[in-house]
């Protein structure tokens, strides 16, 4: 694991630090450049309050077709903070989806999602 700072190979562990959930994080000390982190420094996962198991479960949910708000609900959470965990999660998109190869195409698929706008009446009679 490099340095997220300077890329680095030269780190040695630095203690731990336990969250409120009870997980566990280890701290990590650079030689290099000097400046501390932990193992989710740089990925979507840093700094975030919420257990990763909450964040887990209403990212599937939205993957599954839930609405925002009703992975809130699922989740017990509010529905902004679902949208910053998407937006936190899409911003590093290209760690998890690398370039097609050489002469590869890259192919992507996604369902359709479907929203009733308006009021729900009956339909009208002619």
């Amino acid at each position: 694991m490099p340095c997220i700072h300077c890329q680095s190979e030269a780190i040695v562990k630095n203690g731990t630090k336990t969250l409120k959930t009870g997980q566990v994080l280890q701290q990590y000390l650079c030689n290099t450049c000097g400046r501390r982190f932990n193992e989710r420094s740089g990925t979507p996962m840093a700094r975030l309050r919420a257990p990763v198991a909450t964040v887990e479960m209403a990212l599937n949910a939205r993957h599954e077709g839930l609405g925002v708000r009703a992975a809130a609900r699922v989740v017990g959470t509010s529905p902004s903070s679902i949208t910053t965990w998407e937006e936190r999660s899409s911003s590093h998109l290209p760690a998890w989806s690398p370039p097609a190869g050489a002469g590869g195409d890259v192919t992507i698929e996604g369902d359709e999602l479907y929203t009733r706008v308006g009021e729900n009446l009956p339909p009208r009679s002619l």
